[in-house]
């Protein structure tokens, strides 16, 4: 099973526990297959009141709180249940799941709607006009380009990374 066919599939062990796989890293670790998983509770669709939200399976938190450390135990769980029961991986292996951090990885037209206005490193895979990083505010995402702010834009296949890319100010202001 090759890298993507192995997170569609824990993605959908996932979606049942309202969690969704903002990136994957696979590599080696002393061996053995590394499976770095990043996860974000899942809020597009769901019917929120202020005071109930619904309750999520795996911790019954609510939905916009964020991850916790049980849900990134309880989510190890869960993905090694479902590896071990399927027999995706031969021997040993390690699972590593975390939440994206507040420099989260966009890789999809969702995540460049949601974080739209927001500052964010784009790093390339060949250079454009002698540089390979760029730095701006995220304007959005349009006929397969990432839109920031100066006019520029970036084809997504051009794109290695791209990151949230918060200064002091972003992560103190008042809420």
């Amino acid at each position: 099973m090759d890298k993507e066919e192995l997170e569609t599939a824990v993605a959908g062990t996932l979606a049942d526990s309202g969690f969704e796989i903002t990136d994957f890293k696979e590599s080696r670790h002393n061996g053995k297959p590394l499976l770095q998983f990043f996860v974000d509770r899942v809020t597009e669709g769901l019917a929120v009141s202020p005071d109930s939200g619904p309750e999520g399976p795996v911790s019954g938190g609510k939905a916009g709180r964020g991850v916790t450390l049980d849900d990134c135990g309880l989510l190890t769980e869960k993905i090694g249940a479902y590896l071990d029961m399927n027999n995706i991986i031969e021997g040993g292996y390690i699972i590593e799941v975390s939440s994206p951090g507040i420099d989260r990885v966009l890789r999809r037209e969702k995540d460049f709607k949601k974080f739209s206005g927001s500052k964010v490193k784009v790093e390339l895979k060949k250079p454009l006009n002698k540089a390979r990083v760029y730095y701006g505010t995220l304007i959005g995402f349009e006929n397969g380009q990432v839109l920031l702010s100066d006019d520029l834009k970036f084809n997504l296949e051009d794109i290695k990374e791209v990151r949230l890319n918060p200064d002091d100010g972003d992560i103190f202001k008042d809420k």
